[in-house]
């Protein structure tokens, strides 16, 4: 800023942001930034960031075994070195059912971790 001329100081409102963290696709944006990615999930579970080695982002789309399965997508998938999986969701609004749909995304992400022959002892915690 030129401090010279005579204009007044501009100052930047919450008007000016193209778009908010709050927006699902903004935050899943900042969640593809591994630093950003590490610190959010180290204050979700309430650790330390140097507790977590390294996050690594997972697809969004949960399986479907039939073509009449419910669709989910997911705002962001994180899987920990350690083999945990977080899915981190956005959202701001009241959502009706709200409760049935997290049980419904996170019992998809635990059971999708095992195939035909693993056992249970395979399975790594889930958080939502």
């Amino acid at each position: 800023m030129n401090l010279t001329n005579n204009t007044p100081m501009e100052t930047q409102t919450q008007d000016d942001f193209i778009m908010l963290p709050t927006n699902d696709v903004c935050f899943a944006g900042l969640m593809e930034n591994p630093k950003v990615r590490k610190g959010f999930c180290a204050a979700v579970m309430r650790v330390r960031p140097e507790e977590i080695a390294e996050t690594e982002l997972l697809p969004t789309h949960l399986h479907r075994e039939y073509a009449d399965d419910k669709l989910g997508i997911l705002d962001v998938r994180v899987k920990l070195i350690d083999g945990v999986q977080i899915n981190l969701e956005m959202q701001v609004r009241n959502y009706e059912f709200w409760d049935e749909r997290s049980l419904f995304y996170i019992s998809k992400i635990f059971s999708d971790q095992l195939k035909s022959g693993n056992s249970y002892g395979m399975l790594q915690k889930c958080i939502h």
